[in-house]
């Protein structure tokens, strides 16, 4: 085993393999996983949420692989699960449903997912493992809709209390607030702030509507997808909790792009700041993990195929085919991780895009617009961005990313460059990564990051 890092604890580590096989791929996740310690944490007669990315009903790299899926059921079976639930919320944009008579907004279908789980063919794959090992009856594909959300209020000690690295608190909030407004022009935006950044802050603690069936279970899986993003510059591990969230703070989140190009405002910035300038929506997706984090237990990702542009859904351009699998303990490693994959895409891959920057698909704001044009959107210039800038600059570091900031500023991972161990099969192994990706991935996940963590005070 070639290990590289400061450290050998498997807590620590995030583990790369490489598979050009799609036949193999559900070996290749096996493999990783036992190279990040396995599922020691798994005890027989408990219960384990599988948490894939399902935005939409696309087929991979759209959505998470369903071989990823199917073998991590598999493993949570054969380690004695008592039940393995397969869930998710399909974006908003594709669940809103119209009134039959004004074509308005009016609320969200309840059956898309689990359609969608179909055509994903995360479905069957999931049932086939199931019926293999005669255990279908512990198999449970659902939405985060049948047992209904609960609101999770955060602890009001943050405020007086900040030692531990939390961030969020009342006094942070309101300062929030008070910027979205300024930018606003009074308080018509705030409508449109999430639960986390309610305008009754003065009277309670922050918080938001978490699914129950987070509750109740004992282990949670992060099976994400890479790719980059049309708001949040990449969609990974982080990101992929936006799934768990209530559709009604899903929309209202999205609305927060209004404040794109102006955090330097909030934070007391150069205008010109390259981390900071990043919409709010961005910090929220790592506060998100708040609720569950001591649940979550891996973070597993089919990275054979990678999104450059576009994305979550709409791409003009192939797949890059990086042949990689990766699984991680945390979400911050396997977030610093996938970003390197994704950059060996955007700047040396001979099917990636060569460190062009490019723009987002021809007709994207036309399909948006389209789809939800009774919600108000922002109208602002260039607010579908391309392929971000940062993922062509081949100097600027991973842990540099704001959402990765943020869940540094949490404690929700690996805290340094240092703490991160990076583990790859042996050179005879048939899932040996290659030399050439083995530099990239190690000397861009562990460049040192420039800006500092920020303090909220």
């Amino acid at each position: 085993m070639n290990t590289m890092g400061s450290n050998t604890d498997t807590n620590n580590a995030a583990a790369i393999a490489e598979n050009a096989d799609p036949s193999r791929t559900g070996e290749a996740i096996r493999r990783v996983v036992e190279l990040t310690g396995g599922m020691d944490w798994l005890e027989p007669g408990q219960t384990v949420v599988i948490k894939p990315s399902l935005n939409s009903a696309g087929q991979f790299p759209f959505t998470a692989s369903p071989a990823s899926c199917a073998e991590l059921v598999r493993m949570c079976l054969e380690r004695g699960a008592a039940k393995v639930y397969v869930a998710d919320e399909m974006g908003f944009e594709h669940t809103m449903t119209k009134h039959w008579k004004t074509g308005k907004f009016a609320g969200f279908d309840k059956d898309h997912t689990i359609q969608s789980f179909k055509k994903t063919g995360i479905y069957d794959a999931v049932t086939n493992v199931g019926d293999e090992l005669e255990a279908s009856d512990r198999i449970h594909i659902t939405t985060f809709r049948e047992e209904g959300w609960r609101r999770h209020e955060f602890s009001a000690g943050m405020e007086e209390d900040s030692s531990n690295g939390s961030t969020l608190h009342n006094k942070w909030v309101r300062r929030q607030l008070k910027g979205a407004d300024k930018l606003g022009g009074g308080t018509a935006l705030r409508k449109y702030i999430p639960r986390l950044f309610d305008a009754k802050l003065k009277k309670s603690t922050p918080g938001l509507y978490v699914p129950k069936l987070l509750d109740k279970t004992d282990h949670i899986i992060n099976v994400f997808r890479l790719s980059t993003h049309v708001w949040s510059q990449y969609t990974m591990a982080i990101k992929n909790w936006v799934g768990i969230m209530r559709p009604d703070e899903r929309v209202w989140m999205h609305q927060l792009n209004y404040l794109k190009n102006n955090r330097h405002v909030i934070n007391g910035l150069s205008k010109h700041d390259p981390i900071r300038t990043e919409p709010l929506y961005t910090e929220q997706l790592a506060d998100l993990h708040l609720a569950h984090i001591e649940k979550e237990r891996l973070c597993v990702a089919d990275a054979t195929q990678i999104i450059l542009t576009g994305g979550p859904d709409g791409t003009d351009h192939p797949f890059c085919h990086a042949n990689l699998v990766l699984a991680a303990r945390d979400i911050i490693a396997a977030d610093v991780v996938s970003l390197a994959i994704l950059r060996y895409g955007t700047l040396i891959a001979s099917d990636g895009l060569q460190g062009h920057y490019e723009p987002q698909p021809t007709g994207w704001i036309e399909a948006i617009h389209g789809l939800i044009k009774d919600l108000k959107w922002p109208e602002e210039k260039n607010v579908f961005r391309g392929t971000d800038v940062k993922l062509c600059d081949p100097e600027f570091s991973n842990w540099d990313w704001v959402a990765i900031q943020r869940a540094r500023e949490l404690g929700l991972g690996v805290m340094e460059p240092n703490d991160l161990t990076l583990v790859f099969d042996e050179d005879d192994s048939p899932f040996a990564v290659s030399r050439e990706k083995r530099e990239w991935i190690t000397e861009d996940a562990l460049r040192t990051p420039k800006c500092k963590l920020m303090s909220f005070q």
